[in-house]
């Protein structure tokens, strides 16, 4: 067993309630022969009377056993076994506890236990160790009633996980309580936040290290100290459990302000999972956003003539010219391999989270795509119908999707439709796909296309 394997079982048999001395000698006891007191404390470091008065009463506790015969050895008991013995004794204090807390309710305390304090300044209590910070936010979950606002830094989402406070937030959850989380994502929590109730909304912020707890508009709980390690026993741990109204109001307003900056967390785990950057785009349609200068951009480049034979620059692959036709740049890209249209579904599906996720705020879905399809509309983009609502699918009529161009501009098909697939993601969860797109080219070009969930698509061609 390493030194470092050592260290751990003690940290966790201190953790657990037994007294750094006493967990030095269960660990050095048993990973030795029986010993006498005096070799026991030249190994630990301290006086031979010491280690002898401090084996006799770990004896008495059941954590160590000594020899009959002369001079008296004491040997240990398995590690195992210690944290039984100490499983045992909490349990028999807990019902001690109870116990207690029946009869005195049963009689003649009850009026003292009852009673409410009439103060209503605001008061706050200082608390160290994460095991009391835990409990006491374990408490304020168990009594929610509304609303609870977690903010959970970098690593807030292990020490949560390993308390019996997620059983109590569960608990909440499933009283009808909002939750909201904020949090910097990383690629080792992704997995304890995908496991959280899909009802606890979750957003990402960027350098977020900020650790706290709101519940109610009533009570916080605000870390003021936190170890560096996140996976750490968190002995050092200062938190602050305020009641103050005053305080409460203006930490909820900035926290407010802060939730409206994030990130969605489909949008955030999409960019740590799969390499996809979000940051860059503007949450916009119009004029000046990130989609009107992809557009303009490729379409510049698309309306150039074609390259003379006299270029300067070969296009190669496995060594050969790759020549183009009208579409240049889309037609270059698939000879080598590249498929454009699948990069621009898969940048308009990004668009389309980050939409959705700036419209989150409304909450009526009529509202919702009626104020998206004027915006549609008002891009020239062409008519958004819907069916049903929340819509089973989405009919686009006249869309401006092919930049008036259906033969060389069909890509943009692909963004469009991938924007319209984001948005479905991401406002209604589930596979969404596209159905079909029809280009015409018969005066007014235009193109019509159908994007919807895939259960309902099968079943309307059905």
């Amino acid at each position: 067993m390493t030194v470092d394997s050592q260290l751990d079982i003690i940290a966790r048999l201190v953790e657990c309630g037994l007294d750094e001395k006493h967990a030095t000698i269960v660990m050095d006891l048993a990973t030795h022969p029986p010993s006498k007191a005096s070799e026991v404390g030249k190994r630990i470091g301290i006086s031979r009377m010491d280690a002898y008065n401090t084996l006799r009463k770990m004896q008495d506790m059941g954590l160590t056993k000594s020899t009959l015969n002369k001079p008296m050895r004491f040997l240990g008991i398995k590690i195992e076994e210690v944290f039984d013995l100490l499983i045992q004794k909490s349990e028999m204090d807990l019902r001690r506890m109870q116990e207690h807390l029946h009869e005195m309710k049963e009689g003649s305390h009850l009026a003292l236990l009852s009673h409410q304090s009439s103060v209503t300044e605001p008061n706050f209590t200082v608390l160290k160790d994460r095991h009391a910070i835990m409990a006491n936010l374990q408490s304020m979950l168990s009594e929610a009633e509304n609303s609870v606002w977690m903010l959970l830094g970098n690593w807030g989402i292990f020490h949560l996980r390993r308390s019996g406070a997620f059983d109590a937030l569960m608990d909440a959850v499933n009283r009808g309580v909002q939750v909201r989380v904020s949090s910097s994502l990383n690629e080792k929590t992704i997995k304890f936040f995908d496991d959280l109730d899909d009802r606890i909304e979750v957003r990402h912020h960027e350098n977020f290290s900020m650790q706290g707890v709101y519940v109610d508009e009533e009570v916080g709980l605000q870390f003021i100290n936190i170890e560096t390690n996140p996976t750490g026993r968190g002995k050092q741990d200062t938190a602050l459990l305020i009641e103050s109204g005053a305080f409460m109001t203006a930490q909820l307003e900035l926290m407010d302000i802060q939730w409206g900056a994030g990130t969605s967390y489909s949008a955030a785990k999409a960019r740590l999972t799969e390499g996809k950057i979000i940051e860059p785009l503007k949450l916009t349609l119009g004029e000046g956003s990130y989609y009107e200068k992809l557009r303009t951009s490729f379409m510049e480049n698309i309306e150039m003539e074609p390259i003379i034979n006299g270029a300067n620059a070969v296009l190669l692959k496995d060594g050969k010219p790759v020549l183009t036709q009208l579409n240049q740049q889309e037609d270059a890209f698939a000879r080598l391999g590249i498929d454009l249209d699948e990069v621009l579904n898969g940048v308009g599906q990004r668009i389309g989270q980050e939409l959705a996720s700036k419209w989150k705020g409304v909450e009526s879905h009529d509202e919702f795509w009626t104020h998206l399809a004027n915006e549609w509309s008002q891009l020239g983009m062409g008519e958004i119908v819907t069916e049903g609502m929340p819509p089973r699918y989405l009919l686009v009529h006249n869309g401006g999707a092919c930049d008036g161009k259906p033969n060389i501009g069909g890509m943009f098909c692909h963004l469009d439709e991938g924007i319209l697939q984001g948005i479905m993601m991401e406002r209604h969860n589930g596979q969404v796909i596209l159905k079909e797109r029809i280009c015409t080219t018969d005066g007014d070009d235009t193109c019509h296309f159908q994007v919807g969930f895939a259960k309902d698509i099968v079943e309307h061609k059905a």
